[in-house]
């Protein structure tokens, strides 16, 4: 019973506002050779100058962190895209009415959705080889985002989305 109760928890601490990340690469890719980045030239995020300028930043330090060098000659182009969407609540309060008695029954229920709608923001970040112009690994990452937020928690935001989105790179064979 302890264990399905800490089950339980695990679920809904995970399930929680998190992000949410798919992987993709190339198989027969040896990440290890890459050890220069930078950013697509032409790139075209979709996020406000601000916004882009928070993202670069913060992926900056998530590639010194994994070891690379920001170069002008680099082995990788990092490319982003976004878009959002609007997603309605689904918190809800459930209001039934209902009367019975005498072999007749009758029953009358419904929800009423609680909170507006939610902006979700899907970020994809593309790594491209340089040498063969080619899509080597990608990651698309969903998550809530507040479009009133401060500077310092969209700051927090991307690294947030960005660490969650990195953690498997270079992907394990």
């Amino acid at each position: 019973m302890r264990h399905l109760i800490l089950l339980f928890l695990a679920f809904i601490l995970v399930s929680c506002g998190g992000a949410y990340v798919v992987h993709d690469y190339d198989e027969k890719q040896d990440f290890l050779e890459y050890k220069t980045y930078a950013f697509y030239p032409e790139m075209v995020s979709g996020l406000s100058d601000l916004d882009q300028k928070r993202l670069l930043m913060v992926t900056e330090n998530e590639m010194k962190a994994k070891g690379f060098i920001k170069s002008e000659a680099p082995d990788i182009y990092i490319n982003f895209k976004t878009s959002s969407s609007e997603k309605a609540s689904t918190n809800t309060i459930g209001v039934g009415v209902g009367s019975g008695g005498g072999g007749i029954n009758i029953g009358l229920g419904g929800a009423i959705p609680v909170g507006g709608s939610q902006t979700i923001l899907e970020l994809t970040i593309d790594f491209i080889d340089v040498k063969k112009d080619a899509l080597v690994w990608q990651a698309i990452t969903e998550r809530r985002f507040h479009p009133n937020a401060s500077p310092n928690t969209r700051t927090n935001f991307f690294q947030q989305i960005i660490k969650k989105s990195m953690n498997k790179y270079p992907p394990k064979k």
